[in-house]
């Protein structure tokens, strides 16, 4: 392969402990496997160093160090470019999925084997993604911790948010607009997503596959925070959960609008805070290379 370049972009809250020794063992088995490797916590010095035509001709992939938010930030970047993943951050649901876990020297030999899958992403507005997006009390609980933000955060953050949102938050109306059929649904907690996984291990769409040209989407129909978290106890749990409190669709495109007049209403894409609603939503088919476990077709 003509193709021996290998640049790594790292979340500068992930290069310390752990995060710090995989990237090491990362670059050296790629370097032991003839790779050149780059590293980068400055993301437009990467972004400026891949627009000379020379690195790009010679790249073989990007690696994504750190959480889902730096997977989605490169591939709004960079969204042409074969990506590979270690997982460093908070959350991982996109190293769950394909199978993926933390070892720099098991990344190598995953990126040295090549064994490309190719997923969908979503478009949010402008605004790309590749699992989830939702409005309702997760997106709030995401707004107020990366409000507060300052370095990494930890799980433990989001304890106090969760807990104010469940006691004190606001119940909304959202309308979810299935733009091939022009159907609507109704609910206060609606989620998209294009993977089975999501946050807390929480069930919402076992079915979900991403490379199916389709979102699932769920419209939670509860009209009391305890209503919602009663819910998302029986998901957990694995407990049945009424017909008549949900609705199931698969779709290319939808709208996501807020019923009252509130401003400044955000969804949530992948655990960062997304666009203001109304947002258009659709499937951007076969879009992102991911390289993956040599097991995985």
């Amino acid at each position: 392969m003509s193709r021996r370049l290998v640049v790594i972009q790292r979340n500068p809250t992930s290069g310390s402990g752990r995060g710090a020794a995989e990237l090491l063992r990362l670059s050296r088995e790629l370097q032991r496997l003839g790779y050149r490797v780059r590293m980068f916590s400055r993301r437009h010095v990467l972004d400026q160093w891949l627009r000379r035509p020379q690195n790009l001709e010679e790249l073989h992939c990007c690696v994504a160090a750190g959480g889902d938010g730096t997977v989605a930030d490169l591939v709004n970047r960079h969204p042409g470019v074969p990506l590979a993943v270690l997982p460093l951050g908070t959350e991982n649901l996109l190293a769950k999925y394909l199978g993926i876990r933390c070892c720099g020297r098991t990344l190598a030999r995953i990126v040295d084997q090549n064994q490309i899958r190719v997923m969908d992403s979503v478009l949010a507005d402008s605004r790309r993604f590749l699992l989830m997006l939702s409005v309702g009390p997760d997106a709030d609980v995401v707004k107020v911790v990366h409000a507060s933000r300052r370095g990494r955060i930890l799980r433990s953050r989001y304890i106090w948010p969760v807990i104010r949102t469940l006691l004190l938050g606001q119940v909304r109306q959202y309308r979810v607009r299935c733009e091939e059929s022009g159907e609507s649904w109704i609910g206060s907690h609606i989620i998209l997503t294009n993977v089975p996984r999501y946050g807390f291990g929480m069930p919402f769409a076992p079915q979900a596959l991403p490379d199916d040209g389709l979102l699932d989407v769920r419209v939670v129909r509860g009209t009391t925070r305890w209503g919602l978290l009663w819910q998302a106890l029986r998901l957990k749990l694995g407990l049945p959960v009424g017909k008549s409190e949900y609705a199931r669709v698969a779709a290319r495109s939808v709208r996501v609008e807020l019923l009252s007049a509130e401003p400044g209403v955000q969804c949530q894409c992948d655990g960062d805070p997304g666009p203001e609603l109304p947002v258009a939503v659709q499937i951007d088919r076969a879009s992102v290379c991911l390289l993956v476990p040599g097991a995985q077709t």
